[in-house]
């Protein structure tokens, strides 16, 4: 069963991951959310519906209006959008829209913008042989361009979403060759020849990689404004040592988050020196956002590009401190701690039943007390 042997590959890699010291701080305060799920079987069947397992990396919102799905027919064209939208709803959306055979929500149709941007700017005009996304959550973006582009995608995040992007793109793409962590753990080791005899890898942060693959295409998406500033600087590192001259890295983040329990900003990511801006903008329908597409280059850029970032650093002054905490309250997690911890004290229903009776039964005669 599928889901089954997803799940089991999922619980050897969180092992493996969680009990690596160099790992302490890839989780943020921002993903403590997954400490209170339930990674079953019909839940990950289900990981789409409302509140259950992609809930925090999931974009679709019940508010969904086709004014945007209209905006972005003027951008691009209705075939292009209805050739791109899903045709199944994996994940079982509840907020998902039926339409013309396939399936709309307002997560896919911002996916489906960056891809035409990325088209009409540079994939028709060069060969992208591999792809890696940071941060990919459950795989929507990747779907797009292994349809359009055959292209080989490397994803890495935590072993939480690396379950469900496995899950939905195994649905898609049942006939592509995977390399997921039980195959990694076989050697402890992603080689140049199973890199390049797979077709989609999915892996945990900090795995051994040969030093000798080299990537085409960079892409996060969201999920550095959610990091520590650690972490990010290692994965800019990484980016930096294995993205190979005239490769790009797409980066949409937004100008500042804070649910990591300080403000993460686009304009100070680590970038060095050796890059040159092709697309930068706010993101569409989402201004809060920066939209960053740059090319790897041989030679030092350092004054344009520190223009840029400080452009940036401008558009984004004004939506500092407006995103504090975002979803994630402390108080909600201490409250889901103390949940977990009565649901498991025999008798602790009866018992705060109790209490509250007799503090209520307290209450009133002190009403009384005069």
């Amino acid at each position: 069963m599928l889901e089954k042997d997803l799940i089991e590959i999922y619980r050897e890699a969180s092992k493996f991951f969680y009990n690596n010291t160099k790992n302490i701080n890839q989780k943020s305060a921002h993903w403590t959310r997954y400490n209170f799920k339930e990674f079953t079987p019909e839940n990950l069947i289900n990981f789409r519906k409302k509140k259950n397992l992609s809930d925090g990396l999931d974009d679709q919102t019940d508010n969904f209006s086709f004014k945007i799905y209209s905006e972005i027919v003027e951008q691009t064209t209705e075939p292009f959008i209805i050739k791109n939208l899903s045709s199944k709803n994996v994940g079982n959306s509840d907020i998902i829209f039926p339409y013309k055979d396939k399936y709309m929500d307002y997560n896919k149709l911002i996916h489906i913008y960056w891809f035409w941007l990325l088209e009409n700017k540079v994939l028709k005009n060069i060969k992208i042989n591999n792809i890696c996304e940071i941060g990919g959550g459950f795989g929507s973006f990747s779907e797009i361009f292994i349809s359009n582009y055959n292209s080989k995608i490397f994803l890495i995040d935590l072993p939480e979403a690396n379950l469900m992007s496995a899950y939905y793109l195994k649905k898609f793409f049942p006939e592509k060759k995977f390399f997921l962590f039980n195959d990694y753990k076989e050697k402890n080791f992603l080689s140049k020849i199973e890199f390049e005899k797979n077709n989609i890898i999915i892996l945990p942060p900090n795995c051994n990689i040969d030093e000798e693959i080299e990537i085409d295409f960079f892409i996060n998406t969201r999920s550095m404004q959610e990091m520590n500033h650690q972490t990010i600087k290692s994965y800019f590192d990484f980016i930096h040592k294995r993205l190979k001259v005239g490769g790009y890295f797409l980066n949409v983040n937004r100008y500042e988050k804070s649910s990591v329990g300080y403000p993460i900003r686009f304009s100070e990511f680590p970038y060095d020196n050796y890059w040159k801006s092709i697309i930068s903008e706010p993101s569409f329908n989402q201004n809060w956002t920066h939209f960053l597409l740059a090319e790897r280059t041989i030679s030092k850029n350092e004054e344009n590009f520190s223009r840029d970032l400080n452009n940036i650093k401008v558009i984004g002054k004004k939506f500092y401190g407006l995103h504090n905490q975002d979803n994630y309250k402390p108080g909600l997690v201490r409250y889901k701690i103390l949940r977990i911890i009565l649901k498991n004290i025999p008798y602790s229903n009866k018992f705060l039943n109790f209490c509250g009776k007799f503090l209520l039964k307290i209450g009133k005669k002190l009403e009384n007390f005069k």
